[in-house]
């Protein structure tokens, strides 16, 4: 979202730096900012991690990860990797790790800028920071603005999901992490706002006047926000059947409504982020706080059992190690919500997320209003019948816009049938979308938040999900596993939005 000039020179320090994240995302993330020459001038990354390494150690494990990459810029680039052993939740891990950190300030020029980023087990955050305080690494911009008020040195933090289990739980984060650093040094990372399609959803709404006067209750019938995985979960057992686990904390809290923020905002006043920001936040403050008698008719629950995937048997959630044989885990979530507001009164907005379905997807579809009238009804020939149009916004994997339509098809009768018009990423720049997570990276290294969580969004997001996840609790649910790996859901998906005269889009 930022300019394309060169952010200022600064530390990363990766807390976590021997995980899994470090290694697939963040790592290769900055590798590709540094190749495309985006990076600041003056950096080095320094990792942290209680697991013992080396710096060679460090960045062969990284460089092990690696597929196509160029010998010179990979040296290039590894020169600026660091690790040090050290346990962040312990005081006395401190003196050595502040003692590093100003070695390679100096040796690289990085100043006092430093980039922390959290890429730990949820429990660690509070300790972490706690800490982190404590060791008087945090000396805000605003109390240097004196030396350079143009480009004040900063200290800034990102913390990775899940933020919380529950809204306690998040406000106490919240807290916690606004005790050590000022609101406008916190990136509460989402990385589904990271991704092009979701970030082109302002420039496709507010750069555009034909989409403005139709994106209303007036016209639109309902939205549905899709995220579909065709894994299942992947050997993180132990933490998906944890209380911070399941498809409506993991995705639904996390990602969805966040996506669907973007869908349903009102057209801010700037483009900058604390403006953008206010409108999300309206937007999640509309949404109607579920109530208990509500629950079974707006909310879903699915957990998938055995099946197949790509002619291949597929074990069931229940089977997966680090899983309870009785486990009430969603793995799937459907979602109804409403936006009380004047534009969107009385539209609904679906949203689904599950583990082992169908196919890998996430989609934003916004259904029109049908016709008052149909006109070609009588003299249709075909089998087919006029449908409401449709546009279809591909986050992943094929990013890109669809919109359908209906048109007739040439020859005698009336024949009427829809036509698709594609607006696909690839084709017409001729390159792929960078990663999520360099796009994010490199926000936060430039200061930008637009695509960051404020405190705000998180607690109206959690007031959203906790009485569904209260109701489950209190209600188990003893028809799972109910759906097969390789399906798109539990039927009980398909009933619920079958009651309101409406289909689930699967491509």
């Amino acid at each position: 979202m930022a300019d394309c000039e060169k952010p200022s020179s600064c530390l990363i320090v990766i807390f976590g730096a021997s995980g899994d994240l470090t290694r697939r995302k963040l790592i290769p993330s900055l590798y590709q900012l540094f190749v495309a020459g985006q990076l600041p001038e003056h950096f080095a990354v320094l990792g942290v991690s209680r697991s013992p390494m080396s710096d060679d150690d460090f960045r062969d494990r990284l460089h092990s990860f690696f597929g196509q990459y160029d010998d010179k810029q990979w040296h290039d680039f590894a020169k600026c990797l660091y690790y040090h052993v050290a346990d962040s939740t312990k005081a006395e891990a401190y003196g050595g790790l502040k003692t590093r950190m100003a070695e390679l300030s100096q040796s690289h020029g990085t100043g006092v800028n430093v980039l922390l980023y959290l890429s730990i087990a949820p429990h660690l955050y509070e300790p972490t920071l706690t800490q982190i305080g404590a060791a008087g690494m945090v000396a805000e911009g605003k109390h240097w603005c004196s030396l350079d008020r143009n480009n004040p040195p900063w200290q800034r933090v990102i913390i990775e999901k899940p933020f919380g289990s529950d809204p306690l739980s998040a406000s106490r984060l919240n807290d916690v992490v606004a005790s050590v650093f000022d609101e406008q040094s916190i990136y509460r990372i989402d990385h589904y706002l990271g991704k092009e399609t979701v970030q082109n959803l302002l420039v496709f709404r507010f750069a555009n006047t034909i989409f403005e006067p139709i994106w209303n209750r007036k016209y639109i019938d309902h939205v549905q926000v899709t995220a579909a995985e065709s894994v299942g979960i992947e050997g993180r057992g132990s933490y998906y059947d944890s209380p911070s686990g399941g498809a409506m904390r993991d995705m639904i809290q996390s990602h969805l409504l966040q996506v669907m923020a973007v869908v349903a905002m009102e057209p801010p006043i700037t483009m900058c982020a604390d403006d953008i920001r206010v409108e999300k936040t309206k937007i999640l403050a509309a949404c109607r706080t579920p109530s208990m008698d509500d629950v079974p008719k707006i909310a879903v629950r699915g957990q998938y059992g055995p099946g197949q995937f790509g002619g291949k048997v597929v074990t069931g959630y229940r089977e997966e190690e680090g899983t309870r044989s009785d486990s009430q885990t969603d793995t799937y979530t459907a979602l109804q919500v409403f936006i009380d507001t004047w534009r969107w009164g009385g539209v609904p907005f679906y949203l689904r997320s599950g583990k082992s379905m169908t196919k890998k997807l996430t989609e934003v579809v916004v259904t029109f209003k049908p016709t008052p009238h149909c006109l070609f009804l009588p003299r249709m020939t075909g089998s087919h019948s006029a449908l409401p149009n449709q546009l279809v916004i591909n986050v992943q994997p094929d990013e890109g816009i669809r919109l359908r339509f209906e048109g007739k098809v040439p020859g005698m009768g009336m024949d009427i049938k829809p036509v698709i018009m594609d607006f696909d990423y690839n084709e017409q720049f001729g390159a792929s979308p960078p990663q999520a997570y360099a796009t994010l990276l490199l926000d936060a290294i430039r200061g930008d938040q637009t695509l960051y969580k404020h405190r705000e969004e998180i607690k109206h997001c959690w007031r959203v999900v906790q009485p569904v996840l209260d109701y489950w609790q209190d209600h188990p649910q003893d028809d799972l596993p109910n759906y097969a790996a390789g399906t798109w859901g539990p039927s009980a998906s398909d009933i619920m939005m079958a009651r309101d005269g409406r289909k689930w889009h699967n491509p």
